[in-house]
Order: C-alpha cells, then structure tokens, then sequence
C-alpha cells in the first residue's frame, strides 16, 4: 500500500512541475498571460450555475480583455514621464550632427 501512496505522491509532484515548467515555456515563446482565481462573491450562491458558466462566456472574456487594456493605459498614463523621450530618428539626427562638429 505504501507503494502506491508513494507512486501517487510522486505523480501528483511531478504533475505540478509539468505544468510550472509548461507555463514558462509559453510565457518565454508566446505573449504573457496571466491565470486568475475569482471566487462567487458573497451574496450570489443563488447564482453558482450563471457564475461558473462565465468561464466559457467570450462575451464576458472579451469585457475583461477590454478592462484590462484600460487598466493598463490608466496605469501608463499615472506613470508617464515628465519629459518624455525623444523619437529615435531625432537622435540619429543629433548624434550625427555632434560627431560631425
């Protein structure tokens, strides 16, 4: 029996490992994602069968893409430099206008 706990326990890390190791390929090759936990809030357990669904709602998924590209230009905009950088065509412009004098 302690053989089979064991066999259980090494699948169950090995597992967890699979998909950490699976998840930073993808984050290394293709764009970043991330993967959120949002419980029922409080209040709705009348609506357990509509809130699971939403899961595989494109509707819903689409609002939330829409909301985090907000969320992300709010946050750049906070963070916004006070000068901010010059285009990289200008600078060729005057690195070569340095050299040259």
């Amino acid at each position: 029996m302690w053989k089979v706990k064991k066999w259980f326990e090494e699948k169950t890390a090995s597992k967890k490992e699979y998909e950490q190791e699976k998840r930073e390929f993808i984050m290394a090759i293709g764009k970043p994602f991330i993967t959120l936990k949002i419980e029922l809030p409080n209040g709705f357990d009348d609506q357990r069968f509509a809130f699971l669904k939403l899961e595989d709602d494109c509707e819903f998924i689409d609002e939330i893409r829409e909301h985090v590209k907000k969320h992300l230009l709010i946050k750049k905009e906070m963070n916004k430099p006070v000068y901010p950088k010059p285009e990289k065509s200008k600078l060729k412009k005057e690195k070569s206008k340095v050299t040259k004098t």
